[in-house]
Parts: structure tokens; C-alpha cells; sequence
């Protein structure tokens, strides 16, 4: 598009004319006009930064050759932009404008057929046309443990609750198992899993090897995880396993692998819980039995030392002589102080004393027995009675054991978890991978999204540089 030059009046010959128009009256004019368009020309290419220093020469020698025509009339003309309703535009602006715009067409051309053309139809092809087909078979099971009979209702949800949670977590171990390196190994020495990803049918993005990696544990472990997948719903309790399969017998094969090898797990961590809470059980029935024999042989020993079989009837006894020979005392006094009244001096009062002095004599040997010196009963009765409390918790210590060993044996059998598959792996007869329309259908869309982004950086950068 034509230019102005800033107002700028350059001197021309011949009358005032307006290029917007077209119209020159003047035929003796046309060559002062042709050199003003040259002038022009040359200005305009000043301006578009090409060979500035050549051209600004250049416009000097030609502006002085338009100053210094002596057989012309000079007169002052001015060059303004061209109006795009009159339907007039130089020949050189008009070409630059028709290999701008067929630039701009190949270039958006180029760009559709690079970032969307080119990709969709490769994604075709391989869609299409090499893609295998991938079976999957789909296994449901749910981990749950047996119900229990509480004593009361509190109890009953509380033990509810808790059996819940470990049947979540088990089915949660189930699935960390099946999704580790453990269940892989165990499929390529029970099931054939490598023979079923190195199937003829398999294409050259999803056949083992993989395109460009070794083979290799690692390797195998990945695409193991690209074909088998597990999803838990908490809610329910069911677990999805889901295998896939270049062959619907290898998927369906797999999958049973794997869930008798889960089941197997249960099984497993069933018998060692049982086995450690038994054995827990028996170590502390073993080690209470140990201190009620320890218990007994301290009683043993101490009834051989002290020739007593019981202390505390010797006690008794000595308790109940006691009583009796202070009885018999009294009486004695009683009858001493009869004797007195009636005869103080009779032949009875001295006998009936010596008799007397004799009870209290007695009286005084058997309390010394039972206590008041190292060789009374009271320090064996207090040894006696402390190793008979020491037998006594040692028993009982030994039946809460045995009890509790029962019922760990009972609870171990109750508490039980189980895998039960609610639905078995099924053979299937239409393969359900890959997606060849809908993934063709998303390279599309994202090259066209790109392209519409790349379309307008490049045409606003383009734009910025000529501008500037």
C-alpha cells in the first residue's frame, strides 16, 4: 500500500494533482509525474530498511535532476494514500499484496498438513490398519471375613466394624499383590504371561520386547501393568480385575492365575495369623504352667524344712488350747476364790494355786508358740501364706491361660478371611481395545487445536515484523 510522506512537499512540474484520483489534465506533465513516482518508489524502499544507504543517494541525485529541469514548470505537488474505494493501487503495491497472500496460503497449507493432516493420518494407518486387537477378561471377587456372635449389641458393632476394616485393608493387600513384581513372576512360571505378550498378533508399539527396550525384568514388569489393572470400590467391597490379552484364552488364563494365586495369598496370611496368635496363646500357657510348678515346689520345700504341712491349723490348735486352758483357768479361779471365802486356810487353797500357777504357765508356753521368737509359728505362717498366694495366682494364671488359649483357637477360626469371586473370568469373544475411532478422532483434535494456535503465533509474529 502506497505510503505518505509525512506531509512532506517535494517539487514536481506541472499543475496540482491528486494521485487518490487518477486524474492528470496534463499530457505535457506525465514525465515530471513519472519522476515524482520513481522518487516515490525509492523512498518507500528507504523505508522498508533496504539498502538504506544505497538508496538515500540516490533519491538526492534524482530529486536534484527533478529540481534542476530548466524546460519544465516547477510547482509543488503532494502524494497522499490512495483511497481503497476509488478502486486505483500502483502495480508494484498489487504484486507485493498477490505474493503476500499466496505466501500465506502455503504457508497455513504447510502448517495443516505438518501438525494435523500428517498425524491423523499416520494414527489411521496405525489404528486401522496395524493395531492388534486386545481381549479382556474381568474377574469380580470380594474379600469379606465370616460374621460373629457378640455377647451384647455394643459389642457386636464394635467387633463388626473392626472385622469391616480388616477385610477392606486384606482386599487392599490383594490388590498391591496382584499389582506387584511377586504375582508377575509367579505368571511367567505358572501361566505362560511372556508367551501371551510375544503373540504373533501383537503390533510393534504393544508386543514384548517393546520397540527399542532390552528384555528385560523391568521391561516386562511395565507392560505386565499396561495389561492388568485392578479397581476396589469401598463401598461395596468388590474388586475388578481386569486382563487383557492378545488371545481371549491367554487373558482369560491369566486372570484365573491370578485370582487362585490371591486366594492362595489369603490362605496364607489366614494360617500364619492363626499360627502366631496360637502359638502366642501356647507361650503364655507354657510360661504360667512354669510358675505354678515353681509355686508348688516353693510349698514343697517348705513344709520338708519345717515338717509342717500347714501352719495355720497348727495355729488353730494352738489358738483353740489356748482357749481351753484359759477356760479351765478361770474356772480354777472361780473355785480357788470359793474356797477362800468358806476356808481360807483349808487344805484345797494351796493345790488349787499350784494348779492355777500351772494354766498360766501353759497358757504363756503355747502363745510363744505362735508367736514372740525366731522359732515361733508366726514367720512360718507368713512364709506359708505367701507361697500359698503365690500358687494360688500361679493356678489361676494357668486356667486364664488355658482359657484364653481356647478361645484364640476359636477366634482364629472365626476371624478367617476369604476370597470369593462373585463373578469368574470370563472368555471373551470381541475385542474391546483399542479405540481406533476415538483415538483417531483425538489426534485430530489436537492437531487441529494446535495448528489454530501455531496459525495465529505465526501470522502475529509475521505481522509484528513488518510493522516494525
Amino acid at each position: 500500500m502506497l505510503q505518505r510522506f509525512d506531509q512532506a512537499r517535494v517539487p514536481a512540474i506541472g499543475p496540482r494533482c491528486d494521485l487518490d484520483t487518477g486524474l492528470v489534465s496534463d499530457i505535457n506533465h506525465i514525465a515530471s509525474v513519472t519522476y515524482v513516482m520513481l522518487i516515490y518508489q525509492i523512498g518507500y524502499a528507504v523505508r522498508s530498511r533496504i539498502f538504506r544507504a544505497q538508496a538515500g543517494s540516490w533519491v538526492e541525485d534524482f530529486a536534484n535532476v527533478a529540481l534542476n529541469r530548466p524546460d519544465v514548470f516547477a510547482q509543488q505537488i503532494e502524494l497522499v494514500r490512495l483511497n481503497a474505494d476509488a478502486g486505483y493501487a500502483p502495480i508494484g503495491t498489487a504484486n507485493a499484496s498477490w505474493r503476500a497472500g499466496i505466501a500465506r496460503y502455503l504457508r497455513e497449507r504447510v502448517l495443516f498438513l505438518v501438525i494435523v493432516a500428517l498425524p491423523t493420518l499416520a494414527a489411521a494407518i496405525y489404528f486401522f490398519g496395524l493395531a492388534a486387537d486386545r481381549y479382556e477378561s474381568q474377574v469380580q471377587f470380594v474379600v469379606r471375613s465370616p460374621a460373629t456372635n457378640a455377647s451384647n449389641q455394643l459389642s457386636s458393632v464394635v467387633q463388626n466394624q473392626s472385622s469391616s476394616m480388616r477385610s477392606s485393608d486384606d482386599a487392599y493387600i490383594v490388590k498391591a499383590f496382584i499389582l506387584s513384581r511377586d504375582a508377575m513372576d509367579y505368571l511367567v512360571a505358572n501361566a505362560g504371561l511372556k508367551e501371551a505378550f510375544e503373540q504373533p498378533e501383537a503390533d510393534v508399539l504393544w508386543r514384548y520386547p517393546a520397540l527399542f527396550r532390552a528384555d528385560t525384568k523391568e521391561s516386562l514388569f511395565r507392560r505386565y501393568l499396561k495389561f492388568v489393572s485392578v479397581d476396589y470400590d469401598g463401598t461395596t467391597g468388590i474388586a475388578d480385575l481386569n486382563v487383557q490379552g492378545f488371545r481371549p484364552t491367554d487373558a482369560q488364563r491369566i486372570a484365573q492365575a491370578l485370582v487362585a494365586r490371591a486366594e492362595t495369598l489369603i490362605n496364607g496370611l489366614n494360617e500364619r495369623s492363626s499360627v502366631e496368635a496360637v502359638r502366642s496363646a501356647l507361650n503364655e500357657v507354657e510360661a504360667a504352667e512354669q510358675r505354678a510348678h515353681r509355686a508348688l515346689d516353693a510349698l514343697t520345700q517348705f513344709r520338708n524344712r519345717e515338717k509342717l504341712i500347714d501352719p495355720s491349723q497348727v495355729s488353730l490348735a494352738s489358738l483353740n488350747t489356748i482357749e481351753s486352758l484359759s477356760l479351765t483357768m478361770a474356772e480354777a479361779n472361780a473355785e480357788l476364790s470359793d474356797i477362800e471365802k468358806a476356808t481360807p486356810q483349808g487344805p484345797q487353797v494351796m493345790p488349787m494355786r499350784r494348779k492355777i500357777a500351772a494354766l498360766q504357765d501353759q497358757i504363756a508356753t503355747e502363745r510363744n508358740k505362735l508367736s514372740g521368737g525366731a522359732a515361733s509359728l508366726a514367720p512360718q505362717l507368713a512364709e506359708y501364706r505367701r507361697l500359698m498366694l503365690d500358687q494360688t495366682f500361679a493356678e489361676k494364671s494357668f486356667l486364664s491361660a488355658l482359657a484364653a488359649l481356647e478361645t484364640t483357637r476359636v477366634d482364629a477360626q472365626r476371624q478367617r478371611i476369604f476370597l470369593e469371586p462373585v463373578s469368574s473370568a470370563n472368555l471373551p469373544d470381541y475385542p474391546l481395545y483399542p479405540h481406533r475411532m476415538l483415538w483417531t478422532l483425538v489426534v485430530f483434535a489436537a492437531g487441529l487445536a494446535t495448528w489454530r494456535i501455531v496459525r495465529a503465533l505465526v501470522a502475529d509474529t509475521l505481522s509484528h515484523a513488518e510493522n516494525g
